[in-house]
């Protein structure tokens, strides 16, 4: 009778610990993982349309350069952004986001998301905002 009871005690002791370990399920790592350089789908030179400048009464239009350590954008001469040792991860499906040091801020880090619509078009955000935003050029960049 001891022999059995203590068989029970067994047998209903393991099944409750199976049953608690089922119903925690399992729990999976989720950390972003960060890459260095930058996302090779954005690598090369990208530009918008022209459009034309009232102020300076020409022509005119932005570029964002990606190479491998470094991202560059620029809609004059005097507007120069150049991230150098970036690194970056994916955010969804055909987007990324890259980190770099802004040489001009004391280093500090700034980011810059590029959302890819097709092969040969993204569209770009500096700090979360349109990357073209106070220069009145289109956020359509094409190689």
């Amino acid at each position: 009778m001891k022999l059995k009871n203590s068989m029970m005690l067994g047998i209903t002791a393991l099944t409750l610990g199976t049953g608690v370990a089922l119903l925690q399920g399992s729990t999976t790592a989720s950390a972003h993982i960060w890459n260095d350089g930058t996302p090779s789908a954005v690598h090369g030179t990208w530009r918008t349309h022209s459009i034309y400048v009232k102020a300076i009464e020409m022509r005119n239009h932005a570029t964002f350069k990606a190479t491998a350590h470094t991202v560059s954008f620029s809609y004059n001469a005097s507007s120069r952004v150049k991230l150098r040792d970036t690194y970056w991860r994916k955010t969804g499906a055909h987007s990324y986001t890259i980190h770099g040091a802004w040489s001009r801020d004391d280093g500090c880090d700034h980011r810059i998301t590029a959302k890819k619509i097709s092969k040969n078009h993204i569209r770009l955000y500096f700090d979360g905002r349109t990357i073209t935003k106070s220069s009145g050029l289109p956020n359509s960049f094409y190689r």
